[in-house]
């Protein structure tokens, strides 16, 4: 079955081309194993990560898996959450979150976790909404008030330190749009 992403995934593939490019050239996901943790319907993961041996999307919300398994996304779906992952020690060469870090209600688990699955050499890439910028405070504020969940926004700089505080060898953060990158050697 040919891959066909839903009309609200295409839109939002094209209204993120730019971030999905650069994400790309951070992750540099050819010939590697990739974890993407919260990935959703796995259009974004699709796009960023061709090329990859294997695509993962570790997805909390079952709705969002049966979506992308309807889509035909080209992606492996496991059910589960960041802080408990499902997989060995040095298991994939990427781990990626784009969007969805603040949703993790542990992040210093979450992090811990991705370390431990990230092979010698590996590489973690954080995507999200930094709080020091005005636009991420409106997304803080916005997302808190609609979703009525706790989530955690931080600072890209908390963020980095929150890499390092869990394993990584080196982490470097990098703004773009509304956000930051936090891109992480194992």
């Amino acid at each position: 079955m040919p891959y066909l992403p839903s009309r609200r995934d295409r839109f939002r593939l094209w209204a993120r081309r730019a971030l999905l490019d650069r994400l790309r050239s951070l992750t540099e996901p050819e010939g590697c194993r990739l974890l993407d943790l919260g990935g959703g319907t796995g259009a974004a993961t699709a796009a960023f990560g061709r090329g990859a041996r294997e695509l993962v999307v570790l997805e909390p919300d079952e709705r969002k898996i049966l979506r992308g398994r309807a889509a035909g996304a080209p992606v492996t779906f496991v059910s589960g959450v960041a802080e408990t992952l499902p997989y060995g020690v040095g298991q994939f060469d990427r781990v990626v979150s784009l969007m969805s870090f603040h949703h993790f209600p542990q992040a210093d688990v979450a992090l811990r976790e991705a370390a431990r699955v990230l092979a010698p050499g590996g590489r973690l890439v954080v995507y999200d909404f930094d709080r020091s910028t005005l636009s991420g405070r409106w997304v803080a504020v916005f997302e808190g008030h609609l979703a009525r969940h706790s989530f955690s926004f931080v600072t890209a700089a908390e963020l980095e330190q929150q890499v390092l505080a869990a394993g990584f060898r080196s982490a470097r953060r990098e703004p773009f749009g509304s956000g930051a990158f936090v891109v992480a050697e194992r």
